[in-house]
């Protein structure tokens, strides 16, 4: 008979978890058609379903083999094409979630097995009668997480850095920063990320980069003095401008709220439309 693999989830994000799952899938069972069911529910989780299906893609799943579905342990939208009665139908899923609902082997009210049942190598039945859970191996990512939940939790507290090397790691896709800024960019629009502090830290690269300018030009205007001999104003010089850049060089931990000359960069702090930013925002990985 042929055999029907299914990955079903939410997705919210896709990850290297997932990209893992999906490989060992096709390994476990290679003369499969292996696909991912994905919900479209955003109504306690944030991510919709065309970034899914993006971030899937960026992470190497075929867009063919990624199918949104209303009920993951059901996917009709993918089953419907296949003989029930010729294919045996096996949902894959991380050891993980072992405990988690759908169990299968339960038996139901009036003493029959249920319809989802442990896998197992022989004596599988068609889909007509049941389906399979198979549980794989686990797989790490990032700094040791596991889950989706864990980057939607540590998301917000990354910083730049940490945000492009767990991209990276995620999506091989993305693995020039050009591509990787862009999903970071993507993934801070959906799960937050600290504005005010991102905000700081371009504001310290351009007061260093402004103030380094300013005081070459007064080291200029100093050495213009002195050669057409004007000791005293060159004394000036020294003594007071220059002198008042070289300590503003070194306070660049001043409030923000002191640089109404970076005011332009206010539009940083607007917050996103999820929904409007992942469906206009075109990315090229």
């Amino acid at each position: 008979m042929k055999k029907l693999v299914i990955m079903p989830g939410g997705f919210h994000p896709w990850h290297a978890g997932h990209t893992s799952l999906y490989q060992s899938a096709q390994e476990v069972f290679p003369s499969a058609d292996v696909f991912v069911a994905a919900t479209a529910d955003t109504s306690t989780r944030p991510f919709p379903i065309k970034l899914k299906k993006m971030l899937a893609q960026a992470a190497g799943v075929p867009a063919h083999r990624f199918i949104q579905v209303k009920s993951p342990f059901r996917a009709e939208e993918i089953t419907q094409s296949y003989d029930p009665d010729n294919t045996v139908l096996i949902f894959v899923r991380s050891a993980k979630d072992m405990t988690t609902q759908p169990q299968p082997g339960t038996i139901k009210k009036d003493g029959s097995p249920s319809y989802l049942q442990p896998y197992k190598r022989n004596g599988l039945d068609p889909m007509s009668q049941h389906a399979y859970i198979a549980y794989l191996p686990v797989a790490q990512f990032g700094p040791g997480m596991t889950s989706a939940t864990e980057i939607r939790a540590k998301w917000p507290e990354m910083d730049s850095e940490a945000k492009l090397g767990l991209v990276k790691s995620i999506y091989p896709a993305a693995q020039n920063d050009r591509a990787a800024g862009k999903l970071v960019e993507i993934l801070d629009s959906v799960l937050g990320s600290n504005i005010e502090e991102d905000l700081a830290r371009r504001v310290i690269q351009m007061d260093e980069k402004n103030l380094v300018s300013n005081l070459s030009k007064e080291l200029s205007k100093f050495v213009t003095l002195l050669k057409g001999g004007k000791y005293i104003e060159a004394q000036q010089s020294l003594n007071g401008d220059i002198a008042a850049r070289m300590y503003d060089l070194t306070q660049t931990d001043q409030p923000l709220d002191n640089r109404a000359e970076y005011s332009d960069l206010s539009p940083l702090s607007t917050a996103y439309s999820k929904t409007d930013y992942v469906e206009e925002k075109s990315i090229s990985l």
